[in-house]
């Protein structure tokens, strides 16, 4: 597995700590730039797509994406509407 953000595959694994929360959707980037940004991870437990900060990132292993949690901390996190973030480009389309 890449360990770089900008190469994530759709469908990685994303985990906080031992326990997978989700999976890789998309890998976005700010307007022309090629650096990530923000993840957008299905969240198992909520059945939605949220848009992670790569901030949250503490790892990226063979087993998929480590986030630096805990789980609560992204109970806040909007779903994510693509119409509603005009300035940002996914990088792996």
């Amino acid at each position: 597995m890449s360990k770089r953000l900008e190469e994530l595959q759709p469908g990685t694994s994303v985990f906080v700590g031992d326990e997978q929360v989700g999976e890789v959707r998309g890998v976005y980037s700010i307007g022309e730039s090629k650096l990530a940004e923000y993840i957008n991870v299905l969240w198992s437990s909520r059945a939605a797509e949220l848009l992670v900060p790569t901030t949250e990132v503490r790892d990226i292993e063979d087993r998929g994406v480590i986030l630096q949690g805990p789980d609560e901390s992204y109970v806040d996190l909007a779903v994510f509407d693509s119409p509603a973030h005009p300035e940002i480009t996914r990088l792996d389309a």
